[in-house]
């Protein structure tokens, strides 16, 4: 068997055959020996009728099996002789045996897109980068004392803005109840702006077993059944705590932590966002230097690629939501979406982005020539592991050698992304917000208002 490879466009290649009468010949022996007693000749014994007694009857059975065998194992040798990989389902084509017996034919296939580098080295790029600051500082220690606050029950007073109110409430539009508009022993921090407006400043002043019809109004911006609707709920208090805000002193920094002081507590704090911010900024960097790579670059990806890594998108999106409790459909009709706008809007630039990034980071790993020593292996492990919540030595396990190539090809990237970064010149824009991890922590303690009146 010999072959020779064509390109003919970017994307789409050309796998050229030749096979030999005397293999063809050799295979359709074999496929003779092993399919013989599948064909029934009258006068014969089953699996004793001479080749070419069958052959009379059927046609060339064995010879077309030979030939279906040596068009497979010799498309599976030239890939594993190193014929570029398909990326799309091959295609046979153009068959033809000659008078002497020579088979010849064609194997067409996509493969990956050519890559046309530009500039990656040495590049100018502005990149907005993150400064720590004192109120930063000072609101994650806020909220540590908010995560340390305790409620205790009272019964002399009404309640006030900050209490915490155990209560049953039962809405109705028209009369009539909807579905999720009611609860009982329901907890709500006053204040806390879970509810549509109104309703929690409409008890503060509530006692205890007190009850009252609160006549409100679904904001336009809500479910579309509800939006802009009247609605009365009905509430009954149980249960009315305050707040007992712990003081920021030594004594409660020991209670919490392994300091002493509130000073090396503080200390402590500003070294790990620093941690966090220097971790960011490290990756802005690298976001951008790779954006403006993938931006030098040309590419052409086909439809089918693009197709082929939408449809893996969507099933990571709808295994995601799963994980959520819902799915991709149920995601949809809750953003008003159709699968099709969903896919054209959301899933299918983000897609192209993906591949864009992927191909030409890899045509860049092969230009640098990017070796990964053991010491990046384990670097890329245990960022791996970080992200999946686990140790460097469980997810070894767990991968148990299955998943190294990938781990070593991500290795490659971030190496070749850092010296990137090494070379660039970086025009800086400072962001003295900071807080990511005050947003994160608001977004992880403030629930949907619209799922808490449901």
């Amino acid at each position: 068997m010999s072959y020779t490879f064509e390109k003919t466009n970017s994307y789409t290649g050309v796998l050229h055959f030749e096979i030999p009468a005397e293999t063809i010949e050799e295979e359709a022996r074999k496929a003779y020996y092993a399919d013989r007693a599948k064909y029934p000749i009258p006068g014969f014994r089953r699996g004793k009728a001479p080749r070419k007694v069958i052959e009379q009857y059927f046609g060339q059975v064995f010879t077309d099996k030979a030939i279906d065998e040596l068009m497979n194992s010799s498309f599976k040798q030239a890939l594993d002789e190193g014929a570029p990989n398909p990326v799309t389902q091959p295609a046979a084509k153009n068959l033809n045996i000659g008078e002497d017996g020579k088979a010849t034919f064609d194997i067409e296939y996509q493969v990956l897109p050519d890559v046309e580098l530009g500039d990656y080295m040495g590049l100018t790029v502005e990149v907005n980068e993150e400064t720590l600051t004192d109120d930063a500082v000072e609101n994650a220690i806020q909220r540590e004392i908010t995560r340390n606050t305790r409620y205790v029950p009272v019964t002399d007073r009404p309640i006030k803005m900050d209490d915490r109110v155990r209560f049953d409430y039962a809405g109705t539009i028209d009369g009539v109840a909807f579905e999720g508009g009611s609860q009982e022993n329901a907890t709500l921090d006053i204040g806390s702006g879970k509810f549509i407006p109104g309703f929690e400043e409409g008890l503060v002043g509530l006692s205890v077993d007190e009850e009252k019809d609160l006549e409100l109004t679904f904001p336009e911006q809500y479910k579309k059944e509800l939006a802009g609707k009247p609605v009365v709920f009905h509430v009954k208090i149980h249960e009315i705590s305050q707040p007992e805000v712990p003081e920021l002193n030594d004594e409660f920094v020991a209670d919490i932590s392994e300091f002493s002081t509130v000073d090396e507590y503080r200390a402590d704090i500003r070294k790990k966002l620093q941690a966090d911010i220097d971790t960011r900024n490290e990756e802005a960097r690298m976001d951008a230097v790779t954006g403006a790579a993938i931006e030098n670059a040309k590419v052409e990806i086909s439809p089918e690629l693009l197709n082929g890594e939408v449809e893996n998108m969507l099933q990571d999106y709808d295994m995601n939501l799963r994980r959520q409790g819902m799915s991709l459909d149920d995601y949809m009709k809750a953003t008003g979406m159709n699968r099709q706008t969903f896919i054209d809007l959301q899933v299918k630039p983000a897609a192209r982005m993906q591949l864009t990034s992927r191909l030409v980071l890899d045509a860049i790993v092969e230009k640098e020539q990017v070796e990964c020593t053991d010491e990046m292996y384990e670097e890329q492990l245990e960022k791996a592991a970080k992200s999946y919540g686990m140790t460097a030595d469980a997810l070894k396990k767990a991968l148990n050698g299955t998943n190294n190539e990938s781990i070593r090809h991500d290795a490659k990237i971030t190496a070749v992304v850092k010296k990137m970064v090494e070379s660039a010149t970086f025009t800086v824009v400072t962001d003295e917000k900071t807080d990511d991890a005050e947003n994160q922590a608001e977004t992880e303690t403030t629930e949907n208002k619209e799922n808490d009146q449901e």
